[in-house]
């Protein structure tokens, strides 16, 4: 039965990951400034972190997230959780 609950459970945390495709509407809507929370709360899931690093106490963190076409895509960087550089790849 557990085995039965795991499998549901990757199942389902599969499908929520693959059911977050952000937009050029959403992306659009991302500023420079803004935290990780509010860019979140904008696209609708969180990002899939490719890279992070800290110097000198400032914290860079690098996030990709899907669009909805094949090879559609976006990053966003994060400094010290504020948005500092984004880019998009496709997005419609």
């Amino acid at each position: 039965m557990r085995t039965v609950f795991a499998a549901l459970a990757i199942v389902v945390a599969s499908s929520s990951a693959m059911a977050c495709e952000v937009t050029m509407a959403q992306y659009s809507e991302l500023q420079t400034g803004m935290s990780y929370a509010e860019a979140v709360q904008i696209l609708g899931c969180d990002g899939e972190e490719m890279s992070s690093s800290e110097i000198a106490g400032i914290k860079t963190v690098m996030l990709m997230w899907e669009g909805e076409s094949l090879g559609a895509n976006m990053n966003a960087m994060f400094q010290n959780d504020k948005l500092v550089s984004k880019a998009q790849f496709g997005l419609k």
